[in-house]
């Protein structure tokens, strides 16, 4: 089979490295990789027969990743909907939520827990479904009447299985619980350190599984290869998941000086997540957020802000996601918001690109081949209307994402509202 070329010309190039963006661009995409990308006339020749895209006066960035989504194909936030409403019915519903990921220019996704995820990925990757790259936990792993241990005034089977947890409790029932979910096929383990804004009896400041339970779920992941999450909020469970060796910390409401000292030190990553708090205050009545998470969310808001401005500063490696549940409040397609968030607490557009790009692919150990428009790296990119380094928040808008490229292909475009 002959080789497939798509050459970009005359776009606004970003490559995500967060240096100055190059005009007159040109991007020689042959089949799933990028062949050369540059200025025009400094970059090599191409086949007569590929097919040219005029991008004059359109950008050309890297595929937008999302590093903290919960494509569950919720209809509310109300967490006895996550119970009563059946898996397959859900995962049907974040099938159209996949396209509609992709569809706003986010190419890859981290799944922080959701129990038909492995699915939804298995659906992409056989061409079944149109979608993002999905890189899943499965199941978070938490302990008994912790944080993603919902609807506890139902019996726990019925709450377990239809839940988003694997509950456990113990350092070895901790270890199989991980144990179970690298058997399933979860390309990351994420545990829980502290309770959250949406857990029913705790708070983020709550800490959640012991030292000991905390080592052994991360050595089961780094002894099969794969990388350790810990939703983590309050100040004492972050450091204990920092002890434990987790490689990524999520959310991270209340980081002081010792704990991000801890994170410069481990090379251990920050996804703060700033979208969720503000979409539970603003819309979370609506989407029937109970009251004492709305209270929750609207104490520890300025508090978060705060954290991931001096995180950054210091400098701690920061991803970038938005907790997004695909529920109104929080629907999939609006991911972009997080990059305006960046930009409101202080970051440049191009360092909020850059967390969604570059670190986001070292995030889930993909340098090599994504995050970044490289020759050789996979080709997944996007053409945009306008230039977000002078309103971020065109990223926002789906109908600025004029093209969207996953592994060199170019994907179908979505009608729906």
């Amino acid at each position: 089979m002959a080789d497939a070329y798509i050459v970009l010309e005359g776009g606004r190039l970003i490559d995500g490295n967060g240096g100055d963006p190059v005009d007159n661009s040109v991007v020689i995409l042959k089949n799933d990789r990028i062949e050369a990308v540059g200025k025009e006339g400094e970059v090599g020749d191409y086949p007569q027969e590929a097919e040219v895209i005029d991008v004059s006066g359109k950008t050309v960035m890297p595929g937008l990743m999302d590093m903290h989504v919960h494509p569950i194909g919720a209809k509310s936030l109300d967490p006895l909907s996550w119970i009563i409403a059946p898996n397959e019915l859900r995962a049907i519903r974040a099938s159209v939520d996949a396209w509609r990921l992709i569809d706003s220019g986010f190419t890859t996704i981290r799944d922080c827990a959701t129990p038909t995820s492995l699915h939804l990925k298995k659906a992409v990757e056989e061409g079944s479904i149109v979608g993002p790259r999905i890189f899943s936990c499965n199941r978070i792993i938490t302990q008994t009447a912790g944080h993603g241990d919902v609807a506890h005034f139902l019996p726990a089977a019925w709450s377990y299985e239809r839940g988003i947890a694997r509950v456990a409790d113990g350092v070895d029932e901790c270890r199989k619980a991980a144990r179970e979910q690298l058997r399933e096929g979860a390309d990351f383990i994420k545990m829980c350190t502290t309770g959250g804004v949406m857990s029913e009896k705790d708070k983020p400041t709550h800490t959640q599984f012991t030292l000991d339970e905390i080592k052994a779920m991360v050595e089961e992941a780094h002894a099969f290869g794969v990388k350790a999450a810990s939703h983590a909020q309050g100040t004492p469970g972050i450091k204990n998941a920092l002890l434990g060796g987790v490689d990524t910390i999520e959310h991270g409401i209340f980081l002081d000086d010792e704990v991000i000292e801890m994170m410069i030190k481990q090379g251990t990553y920050l996804i703060p997540t700033l979208a969720i708090l503000r979409a539970i205050i603003e819309g979370g009545t609506e989407a029937g957020v109970p009251q004492g998470s709305l209270d929750k969310a609207k104490s520890v808001f300025d508090i978060h802000r705060a954290s991931f401005i001096k995180a950054y500063d210091a400098g701690v490696k920061v991803g970038l996601g938005t907790d997004y549940l695909s529920d109104p409040m929080s629907p999939m397609g609006k991911n972009a918001v997080e990059l305006k968030n960046y930009v409101e607490v202080g970051r440049t557009p191009m360092e909020a690109i850059v967390s969604a790009t570059k670190i986001n692919a070292e995030v889930v150990d993909m340098g090599n081949d994504l995050g970044t428009l490289e020759k050789g790296k996979l080709a997944d990119l996007i053409v945009v209307e306008g230039n977000p380094l002078d309103d971020i928040s065109i990223l926002c808008d789906k109908a600025n994402i004029l093209n969207v490229f996953k592994a060199g292909k170019a994907i179908p475009r979505l009608n729906l509202a």
